[in-house]
Formats: structure tokens, C-alpha cells, sequence
């Protein structure tokens, strides 16, 4: 076995050799075959030799270096449990690098450490705390977005990553993305994906303040900050899928609008990220109760007696069965259908006007009105058809005794037929208002004070209207009975 004194001086001839493109390649070798070899005697002197490397040395050579932390922890595993502590210091150290190659092997080699090497500690005294310190505190962009990609790693690394103490952390990283001296915002967003996917955003007071701030970084001015939020939301609707239901609406208009980046890999994620929301659950589909069935909805309006009390007044069917409601005015306003002559006899201007204005009151269109009026041919059905049947009566007694002599007043009346006696009857049953309505959808009661009032004029205009032309054929049968008064004495 060799000693420790001569694995020094062999590394130390590896790192002078990386230095040298032209040798480089064979001295990465070379020490990856004496870290195969080491021992415990021999480890703390091949770890002195590659840690001792700072910024004077080339690129290669600090890559390298940090390179074979990794493959140490790989090889070797828990053997480098004693050694974590000053393992992580030495990386907490290069992530000042101004060599993002070197930043990268950090994270490369902390996510080996988390996963290979299980300290004495539990995952979070041994690697969440040191590195979320130098998160916090580190004021050098380079530093912060180093700390939070090895953080990130380490919990992408860990069988374990205690997501409930990760969850507590997770505040802590939203206010620091909110903060503007903090410049690694891209690399941050990355780490809250990592703690999203081990689990630290489970509630929903989590994801009620995480969301939100994810979803107002896809505006940043910085497109990687972009393309990281896309991702980190992505992860989130795989993670928590069935707890976005609330949030899914809004998101997904802010999704549409910012989809259509002009940095083309930003869109592709975005496209990802649109996809991975479109899984997760609608709310309606979780908590909207069922809705009614069509017939269920077809026996509730009937025939409008029974107003379904429960029915949502704004859905469709609900609207259908209102306007149907509206547009048959039910057996208030249903015309008579069995109507005598008694009946007809009573009908006088006073009980029409009465009638009318009874309709008008109850918002009747004035339109649907249909005045059917028969008369007959006979003298005596002209003048029964004309206001109070007894006054009528008295008033045609007055004017045949004064005008026609007994004779003549039996020869007028004798010559009248039964016939037409009982067609008077039948006419007289039918001389009456009837409401009639007009089947069409837009026949909707309107209950404007202007319109009733409109219809009112218009109906007392009518009726007005009926009055005259009945008195103008009284006094055509008062000519009549002048001239068959006149036909006698001749």
C-alpha cells in the first residue's frame, strides 16, 4: 500500500499536469486510479492535496479538483462520513468561482455527497443548513446562484430530504425571489422547484403563497428567470395536482398570454408547462353539485301552476321556461266557452268597460282583444244588441206607442218569423268580448306604467268607438219605425 507522503506527491504531479491542455486528460486519469486506491490512512492526504487548490490555479485544475470530490463520494461512500464537514467548506468556498463550469461540478459533486455519503447528521444539519446559510448571507451573485443550485442538488440527491423542515424553508426562499439585491433569481427558482418536487409545498397555505410568486416571475425581464418559473410551475402541476384545482383558472390565462415568448427555449417550456396544467382538475368538476336532467327540468315547468322553487333562474332551461311562463297567460285570462243567451242579455257598455279595464289591470295586450259582434236582420234584434236590455225596452214601447196605432204595431210584430226570433238568441249568445292569444315567443306581458296607460287610451278609444256605430243603428231603427209609421197612413 503506498503511503501518504507519496499520494501526495503523486497528486500534486496529476494538478500540474491539468494545467496543460495537452496533458490534461491523462492526469484526470491518473488520480481518478489513486482515488481508487486510497485507504483510510491514505484519504486525508489525497483530500488535503486536492483541497488545497484556490483562484490562482487554472480552470481545469479547480474543475478537476472539485470533479473528484463526486467521484470520491461515489467510490468510497460513507468512508468520507468523518470528512463531510470540511468537504462542504471547501465547496462552500469555490462557489465564489467566477467559472460557472466550476459552479456546475460543485453541484455535480454535492448531489454525489448527498446521496453516497450518509453523515452522522440528518440530511438537513449535514447539507440543508450550511448551504441555505450561504444562501442567505452571501451577497456575491455568483456565490448566491452556486449556493442555491448545490442546495437544489443536494435535495435532488438525498433518500431523505426531510420535506417538513424544507417546508419551513420554503417562506424564507420567496421572500429572498422577492428581494431586489438578490440576483440569482434564476438559480433560486430552481431550488423551490426541487423543494416542490421532494414534497416541502403538500398544504395549501404553501402552495396559496407559492403559486401566486411563480406565477409573477414568468414576467420577469430576465428569460432564464422565465424559463425556471415555467419549470418550477410545471413541477408543481406533476406534484400537487389535485390540490391546484382553485388556482388552475387564473393561472391558466396568465399561461396563454405568456406562452408566446420571444426567447424560443422559454416557450418550449412554457408549452410544457401549459400541458402539465391542462392535468390538473377543473374546480366545477370537484364541488359544482350535478346538474338537473332535461326531464327532470320539462316536468318542473309543466304548465306554470307549480313554479319549481329550487330552479336555478339563471340557466338556460330555467330562462326557456319563464319566457313559456310569460307567454301564456293561464286560465285567468281563458275566454268563456259555454256562454247562453241569459248570459248575453246581461252585456251593457258599463260591463264591457268594467271587463276592460278588469283586463287592462292585469296587463293584457291590447292587440290580442278580438270584438265579434252579431247582429241580426231583424228590428228588434238591432235594438236588443244596444245597452240595458229593460231600458231598451221601455224605450222602444215609448216610441212604438207614440208613433204606430195598435193595428199597425200587430201587423209589424206578427210579420216577424220564429226563425228569426231564434237566430236573435243564438246571435245575442255570441256578441261578447273575447281575449284571445296570439302563439309566438316574443307575446311578453310588458308592465310599463307609459304602455299600460297607452293601452288603456287605445282600448276607450275602441269602446268608444262600438258606442257609436250602435247608437248610429238606433237611429237608423228610429228612421225605420218613422217610415213604416209613415207606410200605414199612406
Amino acid at each position: 500500500m503506498p503511503s501518504p507522503k507519496s499520494v501526495k506527491q503523486r497528486v500534486l504531479e496529476c494538478l500540474t499536469k491539468l494545467s496543460d491542455r495537452d496533458t490534461h486528460s491523462i492526469a484526470a486519469a491518473e488520480l481518478e486510479s489513486i482515488a481508487l486506491s486510497l485507504d483510510q490512512t491514505t484519504v486525508p492526504s489525497f483530500l488535503s492535496s486536492v483541497l488545497a487548490t484556490d483562484s490562482s490555479d487554472k480552470t481545469l485544475v479547480r474543475r478537476q479538483c472539485v470533479q473528484l470530490l463526486g467521484f470520491l463520494a461515489e467510490t468510497h461512500g460513507s468512508a468520507l462520513s468523518p470528512y463531510l464537514s470540511k468537504i462542504l467548506i471547501a465547496v462552500l468556498r469555490r462557489l465564489r468561482d467566477p467559472d460557472s463550469a466550476v459552479r456546475s461540478a460543485c453541484a455535480d459533486s454535492v448531489a454525489a455527497l448527498s446521496c453516497h455519503v450518509s453523515g452522522k447528521q440528518p440530511f438537513f444539519s449535514s447539507f440543508a443548513k450550511p448551504l441555505s446559510e450561504a444562501l442567505f448571507t452571501e451577497q456575491d451573485a455568483n456565490a448566491q446562484a452556486g449556493a442555491a443550485l448545490c442546495l437544489a442538488a443536494a435535495i435532488g440527491g438525498a433518500p431523505d430530504p426531510d420535506p417538513a423542515r424544507l417546508a419551513k424553508l420554503l417562506p424564507r426562499f420567496e421572500k429572498l425571489l422577492k428581494r431586489d439585491g438578490f440576483k440569482a433569481k434564476p438559480a433560486l427558482l430552481a431550488l423551490i422547484g426541487s423543494v416542490v418536487r421532494a414534497g416541502g409545498a403538500s398544504s395549501h397555505a404553501a402552495l396559496s403563497n407559492l403559486v401566486p410568486c411563480l406565477v409573477e416571475s414568468l414576467s420577469s425581464e430576465d428569460w432564464a428567470a422565465r424559463k425556471t418559473a415555467a419549470e418550477a410551475l410545471a413541477v408543481v402541476a406533476v406534484v400537487e395536482r389535485d390540490s391546484l384545482s382553485e388556482f388552475k383558472a387564473g393561472c391558466m390565462k396568465v399561461f396563454e398570454n405568456r406562452r408566446f415568448d420571444k426567447v424560443k427555449l422559454v416557450r418550449e417550456v412554457m408549452n410544457q408547462m401549459l400541458e402539465a396544467w391542462k392535468h390538473v382538475p377543473d374546480l366545477s368538476d370537484e364541488f359544482s353539485p350535478p346538474p338537473h336532467s332535461i326531464a327532470s327540468s320539462k316536468e318542473n315547468a309543466s304548465d306554470g301552476r307549480y313554479p319549481p322553487a329550487t330552479q336555478n333562474s339563471c340557466s338556460p332551461g330555467s330562462v326557456m321556461v319563464n319566457l313559456r311562463k310569460k307567454s301564456i297567460p293561464g286560465r285567468r285570462f281563458s275566454a268563456p266557452h259555454s256562454s247562453s243567451s241569459s248570459n248575453a242579455k246581461n252585456i251593457s257598455p258599463s260591463s264591457v268597460n268594467k271587463r276592460v279595464n278588469s283586463v287592462v289591470s292585469r296587463r293584457l295586450n291590447y292587440k290580442s282583444w278580438d270584438v265579434q259582434i252579431a247582429l241580426s236582420n231583424a228590428p228588434s234584434a238591432v235594438m236588443a244588441d244596444q245597452g240595458n236590455p229593460r231600458e231598451r225596452d221601455e224605450t222602444a214601447k215609448k216610441d212604438k206607442n207614440r208613433f204606430l196605432k195598435p193595428e199597425t204595431k200587430r201587423a209589424l210584430f206578427s210579420k216577424i218569423p220564429d226563425e228569426k226570433m231564434h237566430k236573435f238568441g243564438v246571435s245575442k249568445a255570441r256578441s261578447r268580448v273575447v281575449p284571445y292569444h296570439e302563439e309566438g315567443q316574443d307575446s311578453v306581458p310588458v308592465s310599463n306604467v307609459t304602455k299600460d296607460q297607452f293601452r288603456n287610451d287605445k282600448e276607450s278609444e275602441e269602446m268608444s268607438l262600438i258606442r257609436d256605430q250602435l247608437h248610429q243603428i238606433e237611429q237608423q231603427q228610429s228612421s225605420l219605425l218613422d217610415l213604416l209609421q209613415v207606410v200605414p197612413n199612406t
